[in-house]
């Protein structure tokens, strides 16, 4: 692997994680679900629930759901 590709690795790893997020958000927003990225998260146990191989880490985690209703609704 090329040395100048490998230092920017961590770079393009976000890139990729925020265009992913924003897809997500935009279905979300078409069907009518909430979703919000996370930071807060145990890193080590979710890429062990998610069985990850020792290269690849959890940059961060995105909850979807349906928004909560409120009492007018």
């Amino acid at each position: 692997m090329d040395d100048r590709f490998a230092a920017k690795k961590p770079i393009y790893s976000a890139f990729h994680a925020g265009s992913i997020s924003q897809n997500v958000y935009l279905y979300c927003a078409s069907a009518g679900l909430g979703a919000v990225v996370r930071d807060g998260i145990d890193r080590e146990a979710l890429g062990k629930a998610l069985k990850l191989s020792g290269h690849q880490k959890v940059v961060m985690a995105q909850t979807v759901g349906y928004p909560q209703r409120s009492a007018a609704q």
